[in-house]
């Protein structure tokens, strides 16, 4: 860059952009990020004058690391530069490509056409034409694409490929008739065969599924992409299953094919091959998951397989189990937990490797073993798994879990059994007595209710919110309703709040003065679960506390839940109450106020949401619309269509939407009921 070309330029800026061009490369990324910096706050002149020199730079013959940091400061000016772009793409300049490159970067719609012709223009340079049809794939839109199909029968075989990488990179559905010509061709096949992905159509199945047995690995990997993509295109058209039942139909050599693919170096690959081993009941293909599953988006597809393939997979899993060490032993034992509720172990030697599983030292894998055991395990477990009870964190609740689940499926033999290994003395105290409270709660027997309300009053805080939370879920009645009122005086909020919650979850209507005197507690987490254990009870006698709650408590968590506890009143003074909360400044307020209002059959409980669609929040307006889907009254409709022509969140008009359909139903019924 010449001293004249940057003299226009302050000072300043003129010593950053030499600095573009440093042999250091430290020197020029500190030269572009503080040339980026100025960008992000010049006007438009400024950017103007300052991208003149930058082209200069990026058209020099000078070193390729220079122009490379002149074309990122000119892509972060971005529309500023355009004009300098195309009065130097009129001429001859040698840089053109790189014009042509940066103009993709940077240009719109409006720039199509001349990228299209110099793409289609056979006298023009090869790598022009290159870049110009990879230009339009960075561009995008539905006149890219256009441009971009017509070059896919242009002679120029490189031409072709670039057009197809192009639209690839766009994600446009290409028609099938116009792809399949392309796959004939050796040198176009595998770009063609990434873009029949994207097709959507059901008649680009068979010719992917062909391709998975091509001579050339390169195009058998990128079928096994296009394949999985075509899979979700389909879904999202309702076409479900068209994919899998192809897959379930190759041959055995095809279904090699595939399992080589599981070792591809490219993580893509690996993924697409898994859906696909799994889709094509492939079992030979689970021990070769196994030597892949440490990366995580491969691990979530193998999870996935294990629980397509269900009990076909789990004798490979046994075997593998037997054999597997260290991290493979952890991969086995997630796969174990993935395989589907209700499908028994081949054999023993699941439960086995299971029941090993538990004491394993890594957390994630040992609760996965429990969580396995909670879909397939038997009495045989219950031992280790009530050792497992002892251990803090996930391990010791999903333990928990896994031997209520057990013990459910025993039947009548569950009390006994739990009995006989627990003993007769109970833990009252650490990890054991507290997941031992999950277990009873997951059982729901109330024969167990007193041995609960025993440790209910435990030393051990956390043991009583567990002995607090399990009580709840007890069916029947039983002496631990009355214990829970008088664990309302407990001193930690934790336990108070988990009586409250466990009141409301046994709908005990002795409870209600006590849980109204809850609902006063120092503690928001405790007025908080009382009063939403008054909501489920539902009496009549806790609407006062409700309105002074709303009118009086600072927490608006508790708020939220007294609002709630109005919506069925169906009261004049609460519907006032109800009406004025829509203009409350807290948002979660007035949600809870919009959704209370849904019991309301009053003609202003409908305007005073039709008034909450111009919320500026879109979650105020897509509860607003929700609840007027709810309330029936057809006197919205013609508000909710204005609505919806000028809604711009695509979430709330998709709610607007669904409430003019429902109305407009309810309408048609009420006319053919006259």
């Amino acid at each position: 860059m010449s001293t004249d070309e940057l003299c226009v330029l302050p000072e300043g800026v003129a010593s950053e952009v030499k600095r573009l061009g440093a042999a250091a490369w430290r020197e020029r990324k500190t030269a572009v990020e503080r040339l980026r910096e100025l960008v992000a706050r010049a006007d438009a002149e400024s950017l103007r004058a300052l991208s003149e020199p930058l082209l200069d730079g990026m058209l020099s013959a000078e070193a390729v690391d220079g122009r490379a940091a002149c074309q990122e400061v000119l892509v972060a000016i971005g529309p500023a530069a355009r004009d300098g772009v195309l009065r130097r793409l009129e001429g001859a300049d040698p840089g053109r490509r790189l014009l042509i490159d940066l103009l993709g970067q940077i240009g719109d719609e409006s720039h199509v056409d001349l990228l299209g012709g110099i793409a289609r223009d056979a006298a023009s340079d090869p790598n022009e034409r290159a870049a110009a049809a990879t230009a339009l794939g960075a561009l995008g839109g539905e006149a890219a694409e256009h441009a971009l199909r017509q070059l896919l029968a242009d002679p120029s075989e490189m031409l072709r490929v670039h057009a197809l990488d192009a639209l690839r990179m766009t994600g446009g559905a290409v028609p099938v008739h116009e792809l399949e010509p392309l796959l004939q061709a050796k040198f176009t096949r595998k770009a063609a065969a990434a873009v029949l992905g994207s097709s959507g159509e059901v008649a680009a199945l068979s010719p992917l599924v062909a391709l998975l047995d091509d001579a050339m690995a390169g195009v058998r990997a990128t079928a096994a992409i296009s394949l999985a993509s075509l899979d979700a295109r389909l879904r999202e058209q309702g076409k479900v299953g068209l994919v899998g039942a192809a897959m379930v139909r190759v041959g055995d050599g095809t279904k090699a094919n595939v399992r080589h693919l599981i070792e591809h170096r490219d993580r893509s690959v690996r993924a697409a091959a898994i859906v696909l081993g799994g889709m094509a009941r492939d079992v030979e293909a689970v021990p070769l998951v196994l030597e892949v599953m440490d990366d995580p988006l491969v691990q979530e597809h193998a999870m996935a397989m294990v629980a397509s393939l269900g009990e076909v997979a789990a004798g490979a899993l046994a075997d593998a189990a037997e054999r597997a060490t260290g991290a493979q032993r952890e991969h086995v034992l997630r796969l174990l937990g993935a395989l589907p509720p209700g499908q028994g172990p081949v054999d023993a030697r699941l439960v086995a490797a299971l029941t090993d599983g538990l004491k394993e030292p890594d957390e994630d894998a040992a609760a996965a073993a429990a969580e396995a055991l909670e879909r397939m395990g038997d009495r045989s477990c219950l031992g280790e798994l009530y050792r497992a009870l002892g251990i803090d964190g996930r391990l010791g609740e999903a333990a928990a879990d896994a031997m209520a689940a057990i013990l459910r499926r025993a039947g009548r033999a569950a009390h006994d059994d739990l009995q006989l290994i627990v003993g007769g003395s109970w833990p009252e105290q650490g990890a054991l007595a507290r997941n031992l409270c999950r277990v009873v709660g997951g059982l729901g027997s109330q024969r167990f209710a007193p041995h609960l309300v025993s440790v209910l009053g435990s030393v051990d805080m956390g043991v009583r919110v567990a002995a607090a939370a399990a009580l709840g879920q007890l069916e029947g009645e039983h002496e631990g309703a009355s214990a829970l009122s008088f664990a309302l005086a407990d001193e930690e909020p934790a336990v108070r709040a988990a009586a409250c919650r466990s009141l409301g979850q046994l709908g005990a209507p002795q409870a209600v003065q006590s849980l109204l005197s809850a609902a006063s507690d120092p503690s928001p987490l405790v007025r908080s679960a009382a009063v939403q254990a008054l909501v489920v009870l539902d009496n009549p006698v806790a609407l006062a506390k409700f309105r002074a709650i709303v009118a009086e408590d600072p927490v608006p968590t508790v708020v939220v839940h007294a609002i709630a506890g109005l919506g069925s009143s169906g009261l004049e003074q609460d519907l006032t109450m109800l009406m004025s909360l829509c203009t409350s400044e807290d948002h979660e307020v007035v949600k809870a106020a919009a959704r209370a209002l849904a019991r309301f059959p009053v003609h202003r409980a409908t305007a005073a949401l039709l008034g909450l669609l111009g919320h500026l929040r879109w979650d105020v307006r897509w509860a607003a619309a929700e609840v007027l889907t709810q309330r029936g009254d057809v006197t919205a409709l013609e508000p909710l269509r204005r609505c919806h022509e000028e809604e711009d969140d695509e979430l709330v008009k998709q709610m607007l939407e669904q409430a003019i359909s429902t109305l407009q139903d309810a309408g048609v019924a009420s006319q053919e009921g006259g």
